[in-house]
């Protein structure tokens, strides 16, 4: 780092002290104390060392030190010397990563058993080198410091600010300094690295490497083996073709990425680099947190940039009641899994007790999405989200009494747009109604509201998932001919859905539709269908209202056993 020196005032009497040119001269008026800093505004990150001039422009009277403070994102990477050449050590007492601290004339030079000396007006000349990253600035404060009780003797404000120059790396996201990778999905999370070179004499290479610390890592709940197995990741200099890009695990614990080394020919001040995140399915949600580094050929790091990786479980999970009560769980797998759901596990028994199951809103593997249950005798209870998958829902709480009055109850998602997944139930007239939710586990709801009549032409509704790729939950009603029906949100309390549209036919085959989210890794919500035979299909989703649905695919068989999906 340099520091061009811009004004040096002239010593107007003897060097002050021995080592640093501070001598006893006669005393000054205390009431009148005064100090004046001088450096240049901006400065390399690293280079050869330059000036700051202190000039003392009316010193105190009684024996004091200079002590000078530099604010500094790293202050490990920041040296202090005098005109001699000697590296002035760092007070312990005052050192942190924040802040170097460093005095001057504190030696008791005139040996009167008093630290440091009368000052006599001058200017103290030092100088200051940055061996790595300080952070973009450096604010510089000067005091002078009362040799016999420590304390700091108020004076004119001394004070300098400097603007640091540095390479920096400018990712490009949606969400600044953050994104998101969906584990299980297919469809890569897509950053653009830019890397502006702004030193005055850049190194001849940089490399950028992407760091995460044990520290970090362990704060955000994985291990350093785990992200290295499951989090993959493809790197392009041209935003074409990529190829893999393996991780590092380093000594200490940190994992890191060495994306890419660049030269800097005369001229050059930019590049850019690209960087495709996908996660596998299995690992848990999580906020992790790391940076960008740029270093030079000898590993120093010239600037870092804050980084974090939002990781969310986004595989759907599905569930199934069988003759005897019993609920099991499966997960959904990779399109690149002919079964397209892992082994099934048990939830538990007793689930027979209910005439309905419906999930609120998306169930996942990541142990999220709330259920909810009516027994026979018309009472409905309410199964939170533990988000652990291998005990989904937490104890029952009761609702209330009475819901023998509907026909059919379904979990449509957030269909009002407050983020909280909503309950809508069919009448036996037909009417449709809304219950808004509230995230509260003893009144999950508000009460009703009605949306319409006329729904009783339907025998079966399906929602809770996106199907339009608007960031809006919709719904699918199969009618009594078999044909199916979409109806898209529209987060309107008032009018919650628009005027349906037609998907197709021939859906009477089915005796049951599960809109499960994202059953097969692309990153888009479907469908299951189960037929009378027991046979499973998955209907892949394109996000096309007019045509939401891919051609089906066989993915099972034997699933008459269960009475109840969800």
């Amino acid at each position: 780092m340099r520091l061009t020196k811009r004004h040096r005032a002239a010593l107007t009497g003897a060097l002050l002290g021995t080592a640093l040119g501070l001598t006893p001269l006669t005393t000054a008026n205390a009431a009148a104390v005064a100090m004046t800093l001088h450096t240049s505004d901006t400065i390399d990150t690293v280079g050869t060392p330059e000036d700051i001039d202190i000039t003392l422009t009316t010193p105190p009277s009684a024996d004091s030190f200079v002590e000078l403070n530099v604010g500094t994102e790293n202050a490990a990477h920041l040296t202090v010397t005098d005109d001699t050449g000697t590296v002035l050590a760092h007070e312990p007492v005052y050192a942190s990563d924040s802040l170097a601290t460093f005095r001057f004339g504190k030696e008791d030079s005139d040996h009167d058993g008093i630290p440091g000396a009368t000052l006599e007006p001058g200017s103290l000349h030092v100088q200051v080198t940055a061996d790595g990253y300080v952070g973009d600035g450096l604010n510089i404060n000067a005091d002078y410091i009362d040799g016999a009780t420590g304390s700091r003797i108020p004076i004119n404000p001394a004070h300098a600010s400097i603007h640091i120059r540095k390479p920096s790396v400018i990712p490009y996201w949606q969400s600044p300094g953050r994104y998101t990778v969906a584990a299980g999905t297919e469809r890569a999370a897509e950053v653009r690295l830019d890397t502006l070179m702004q030193l005055s004499t850049p190194p001849a290479s940089t490399r950028l490497r992407l760091l995460f610390t044990a520290q970090q890592i362990a704060k955000a709940g994985y291990t350093p083996a785990q992200l290295a197995r499951d989090v993959h990741v493809q790197y392009s200099s041209d935003g074409n073709t990529y190829s893999t890009r393996p991780w590092t695990l380093g000594a200490d614990g940190s994992v890191y990425l060495e994306i890419s080394e660049q030269t800097w020919p005369a001229g050059t001040l930019k590049t850019s680099d690209y960087l495709r995140f996908t996660a596998s399915w299995g690992l848990p949600a999580g906020h992790l947190a790391g940076i960008f580094q740029t270093l030079d050929p000898d590993g120093t790091q010239l600037s870092n940039r804050p980084q974090t990786l939002d990781f969310t479980a986004d595989r759907a999970a599905f569930y199934g009641r069988d003759s005897s009560g019993v609920l099991w769980q499966y997960q959904a797998s990779t399109t690149s899994d002919p079964a397209h759901y892992t082994r099934r596990a048990q939830v538990g028994g007793g689930w027979n007790t209910y005439n309905t199951l419906t999930k609120l809103s998306t169930l996942k593997a990541d142990g999220t999405g709330d259920l909810v249950a009516r027994d026979k005798a018309g009472i409905l209870w309410f199964y939170k989200a533990t988000g652990d998958i291998s005990h989904p829902f937490a104890a029952r709480s009761k609702v209330g009494g009475g819901w023998n009055t509907y026909t059919q109850l379904t979990g449509p998602g957030d269909i009002t747009g407050d983020h909280k997944p909503d309950l809508i139930a069919r009448d036996h007239d037909g009417v449709l109604w809304l219950y808004r939710g509230t995230d509260s586990t003893t009144t999950p709801f508000t009460a009703r509201t009605r949306i319409g009549g006329g729904w009783n032409t339907y025998n079966q509704l399906a929602g809770g998932a996106d199907l339009t790729g608007d960031g809006k939950a919709d719904l699918l009603a199969r009618d009594t001919t078999g044909v199916l029906w979409l109806y898209r949100g529209t987060s309107s309390i008032k009018t919650p859905y628009t005027a349906r549209i037609r998907v197709g036919g021939g859906w009477n085959t089915y005796t049951r539709l599960v809109s499960t989210g994202d059953a097969n890794g692309d990153g888009i919500n479907d469908l299951l269908a189960t037929d009378s035979s027991g046979a499973l299909w998955l209907y892949s989703g394109t996000r096309n209202a007019n045509s939401p649905f891919r051609t089906r695919t066989h993915i099972g068989v034997g699933w008459t056993i269960y009475n109840t999906l969800t």
